[in-house]
């Protein structure tokens, strides 16, 4: 009878309030406990997995967030419409909405997460800081409240001292941040923070800390019930950051000591209890190299690394959640929880990390992930699965098992060697500079890890130069196999008669090659690669990706779109594309841009968004370094920058305009003498 009171009590269907893997890890997990599930989708989304998986789906908008997944009345309207009991948010969008979580007790819903009252004290940056002060726990020096303009705010921030950070009050994630050095760049970074935080979280009030230096950003999850009852599941390390984002996490924290994590926990589990939270949570605190511990912030909701704590408690907090928004009493107790060995987790990300990091949507041609024991993938994405412009640029986190720290390190790198995601660009080279990198395997790394080494990170890690010839090779055998076997219809173009049964010329990531096939006798082949001949074994294609192993190195090769002669390969961690057809012209000259400019006279967004902000007119000089344009993309926004003493030719963009990826957006012109 318990059992069946029990069931009858629990949530038949919830549904979920956002979108790509975060959508997809609660449904599985609803799923697990035998729950039925509703997701919300925008037209960007239509095809995404978390639509596919859940048992139903509802359509709520349009593509941009603030016409769909931020818009409450849609939400609230899908719960009804699919007699949902419960609403699960996710993080980002609603998450930390306490109007939002308190329109859901209005009507009925329940919100799996804490209360409206302790969203808005805790998810206020500055009103969590005041509480916590109040609380005794320990904050950093800061200015709250400034209401007295520019000046008044330049002597605030000198009181405190710099280098400064600015922060959104209602925003995490790293957006809507600026770290800040001197005086004179303050206005303009508040500014900038401010603008990001509006288009991110609908809210641009910000507030400054004192920046702690070489700090490490330690977090403790907690999880809270509607009884009272409150406990911490440990720390996670989360200091290797770039742009205030983290990269990647670890738990155990190689800082951590015995006494530290029983200290920080404490304070962790106090400062639940001092807001009567319930449900998941994360205590962020900065400490410093004394190991004097600060508090940071809390989110009121799930982090996007929770998995790593999943892996070493062996609890689910998905599933915890649910539960106590259902009005379980937790059966945890602070003295059985357990941590056992290490896990990391590596945040994959669609981003051009050659290009400033720029966010790089567009569409997966073929995707492979890895596999193994206490491997585990939280993802969204497939094989033809076109990564929107209008979201976060997250693809998945890989995250990894292991019985102590250097065997999860190594668990880790040849997870990501073996990660293979072709069509976008992607930061898994990067993510395995870190991964090797002597301060961090070692140990020995705080927030400034990325900047401080930024040289060593951003090495290419393996060079496809190296392999040019064999991607060559690939190529050649790869069409001329197909175009005898009729898989496809040639469709050559004026451009590509230079193309022949026997020879063909290959562009390979702006790198041409010349190629002719000599011979084969067996899988042995014969190329004259330039002015070069060379013997080179390989293997044939099988169905549409051409896979092949020289020299224990993978090649991965899939063909984009044969009537044009483009592919899209992998050799090592690197990405490559190939152009059997000349290289076209630059982009601003098939624009028919009026000014026949030099490239470095243009300045140009390598992908969609829309301008925020024109800084310059026509006529205007600029010197190197000035910013001229502000561009959003993909939540973030980006200075561009004058690349020398410039004159500004044209402007062809406005404010508020939508732009395409390579457009042009300001002409500039050099100054005579």
């Amino acid at each position: 009878i318990y059992l069946w009171l029990k069931l009858y009590e629990m949530f038949k269907k919830i549904l979920i309030a956002n979108r790509g893997e975060i959508a997809v890890r609660v449904i599985r997990t609803a799923k697990k406990m035998g729950i039925k599930t509703v997701a919300v989708y925008s037209d960007a989304d239509k095809n995404s997995m978390h639509v596919k998986l859940a048992d139903e789906a509802v359509y709520i908008g349009a593509s941009p967030a603030s016409e769909s997944y931020l818009v409450q009345d849609k939400i609230i309207e899908a719960c009804k419409q699919t007699d949902a009991e419960a609403i699960h948010p996710g993080y980002g969008f609603l998450s930390e909405n306490a109007s939002f979580s308190e329109r859901c007790r209005e009507e009925g819903i329940e919100f799996i997460g804490p209360s409206p009252e302790a969203i808005r004290t805790m998810g206020d940056k500055i009103t969590a800081r005041k509480t916590m002060m109040q609380a005794g726990v320990p904050v950093v020096p800061g200015i709250e409240n400034f209401t007295g303009g520019d000046d008044e705010l330049l002597r605030l921030a000198e009181e405190i001292r710099f280098p400064v950070m600015v922060k959104a009050s209602a925003g995490g994630g790293g957006k809507g941040m600026r770290l800040v050095y001197s005086a004179d760049k303050l206005i303009d970074a508040v500014k900038m923070a401010r603008g990001e935080a509006k288009a991110s979280f609908g809210d641009d009030t910000v507030y400054i800390e004192k920046f702690v230096s070489s700090p490490h950003h330690i977090e403790f999850q907690i999880l809270a019930d509607k009884f009272g009852n409150a406990v911490h599941i440990n720390e996670r390390e989360c200091s290797v950051q770039r742009r205030h984002q983290k990269v990647i996490e670890e738990t155990p924290s190689p800082l951590m000591t015995p006494a530290l994590r029983e200290e920080m926990g404490k304070a962790a589990v106090q400062a639940a209890k001092t807001v009567n939270y319930t449900g998941a949570g994360t205590i962020e605190f900065l400490v410093d190299d004394d190991l004097n511990f600060y508090f940071l912030e809390m989110n009121t909701r799930l982090q996007v690394e929770h998995p790593i704590t999943e892996m070493t408690s062996g609890i689910d907090l998905v599933e915890q959640q649910i539960l106590i928004a259902a009005g379980e009493e937790m059966k945890l107790r602070q003295e059985n929880i357990k941590q056992e060995g290490h896990a990391i987790e590596c945040r994959i990300y669609a981003e051009d990390t050659d290009n400033n990091f720029m966010p790089s949507p567009g569409k997966i041609h073929y995707i492979s992930e890895p596999k193994g024991e206490n491997v585990r993938i939280d993802g969204y994405v497939y094989s033809g699965f076109e990564i929107p412009i209008y979201y976060d640029p997250m693809i998945s986190k890989l995250i990894v098992w292991a019985e102590d720290r250097q065997k999860a390190i190594e668990k880790m790198k040849k997870a990501l060697e073996d990660y293979k995601i072709l069509g976008v660009k992607t930061n898994i080279a990067y993510l395995y500079k870190i991964l090797e990198h002597q301060a961090f395997t070692e140990g020995k790394y705080d927030t400034r890890f990325v900047g401080m080494y930024k040289e060593d990170l951003e090495k290419v890690c393996f060079k496809k130069d190296e392999f040019l010839d064999y991607i060559a090779a690939s190529v050649y055998i790869d069409y001329f196999q197909r175009a005898k076997n009729n898989t496809f219809k040639l469709n050559f173009t004026p451009d590509m008669q230079t193309v022949s049964w026997k020879e063909m010329d290959l562009n390979i990531d702006d790198t041409s090659l010349s190629i002719k096939l000599l011979g084969v006798t067996g899988l042995n082949h014969q190329f004259k690669i330039n002015d070069e001949v060379k013997g080179i074994r390989i293997q044939h294609p099988e169905d549409n990706i051409f896979l092949a192993d020289y020299n224990k190195v993978k090649v991965t090769l899939v063909p984009i779109n044969y009537n044009a002669l483009n592919y899209c390969g992998n050799v090592g961690l690197v990405n490559f594309m190939v152009d059997v057809i000349p290289p076209q012209k630059r982009y601003f000259d098939i624009r028919n841009v009026k000014a026949q400019a030099d490239a470095s006279n243009v300045i140009m967004t390598p992908m969609p968004g829309k301008i925020v902000k024109i800084l310059v007119s026509v006529g205007d000089l600029v010197n190197e370094g000035d910013n001229i344009i502000i561009v959003e993309a993909m939540k973030m926004q980006s200075e561009y920058k004058s690349p020398g003493s410039k004159r500004v030719k044209e402007v062809l963009v406005s404010e508020g305009d939508a732009i395409d990826g390579n457009q042009p957006l300001i002409i500039l012109e050099d100054i005579e003498n």
